[in-house]
């Protein structure tokens, strides 16, 4: 009998794959402090996560483990590297949330581009007049820079060309026949585009090359006026230098649906400054997200288990092969 460790809740559709295995006893904790899962796991074959984080000292007593399964793509709440050096693989629900972030994306440009939430707030408290004071930013023209042509990023792309934006894709492996192919302009660094560019959005994952890759810098590059977009991870911006943007008026507007600590503290600036609009990370929350993300990490416990998981479903298959 192989035992999994189940975190949080998924969909039920995913439930049903484990449930549907004979050979498979499921495992639920009530809470994800760290005692509970370093006690939790001393005893699982797999454990399926959401954002409970697993650091080396708690997986270091999961001594039977075979497979960590990522209830999503993003896996810095785990050790990446104590599993690897284990040779135990990390499986992602690979691409099963890139459109529901992309379409999230694109919300929060419109939303940023024409200051919706603050005329709705504006509207409730009977201050109908003030529709004078908010001028909205055209998506249409505008010069967009997607940072990261990953998954996320190729979703993003066509949207923002079907609106009739002129769209930079920036990638350090930059496919560019793939970019060129969909009538985007490609670059392996985003920098030198940022003087014109009136949106740049991240999709990148984090880790050493990518946090704090959006900083005073950058921000200083863009074109005065420009909008910031985030549904990528909360450390690949540097938050003290965005507020510092947006107070000085060269930043008009971010959306940013992560951050460093999650949730972040109730007084911390950047959630509180009226020109952000912010989002509980929740931009792969679309239904058919939540479902296909709950099946396939389901699924790729079960695949490990039959010795038939996707090698495209690895986070760290290059590091134990």
């Amino acid at each position: 009998m192989r035992r999994v460790l189940v975190t949080e809740d998924i969909h039920p559709c995913g439930m049903d794959i484990l449930i549907g295995e004979p050979n498979i006893e499921i495992v639920r904790v009530k809470n994800i402090d760290p005692e509970t899962l370093r006690t939790a796991v001393c005893d699982v074959d797999a454990i399926i996560v959401r954002s409970a984080i697993f650091s080396a000292d708690i997986l270091q007593e999961a001594r039977k483990l075979k497979i960590v399964s990522r209830h999503g793509v993003g896996c810095d709440n785990i050790d990446v590297d104590h599993l690897s050096a284990r040779g135990i693989p990390v499986a992602i629900a690979s691409g099963s949330n890139a459109l529901s972030v992309a379409e999230h994306t694109l919300g929060l440009m419109l939303a940023t581009a024409r200051n919706l939430v603050n005329q709705d707030t504006s509207v409730k408290r009977g201050c109908w007049a003030d529709r004078n004071k908010f001028r909205a930013v055209d998506l249409c023209g505008a010069k967009i820079v997607i940072l990261g042509f990953g998954r996320t990023g190729r979703k993003v792309a066509p949207l923002c060309k079907a609106i009739g934006m002129e769209v930079v894709v920036a990638d350090i492996a930059l496919d560019i026949d793939l970019a060129s192919n969909m009538d985007c302009r490609g670059v392996t660094d985003f920098r030198p585009e940022l003087p014109d560019a009136d949106f740049l959005t991240l999709h990148v994952p984090l880790n050493d090359s990518t946090r704090h890759i959006v900083s005073t810098n950058e921000l200083a590059a863009m074109k005065h006026g420009g909008i910031l977009i985030n549904c990528a991870r909360g450390g690949v911006v540097d938050n003290s230098a965005l507020v510092a943007a947006l107070e000085s008026g060269h930043i008009r507007a971010a959306g940013v649906d992560v951050m460093p600590i999650e949730p972040p503290p109730i007084n911390d600036p950047l959630v509180l400054h009226p020109n952000v609009i912010m989002t509980p990370h929740n931009a792969a929350g679309a239904m058919s997200a939540a479902i296909a993300m709950s099946k396939m990490s389901a699924q790729n416990v079960v695949d490990m288990f039959a010795g038939k998981l996707a090698g495209d479903c690895v986070f760290n298959h290059d590091e134990i092969r």
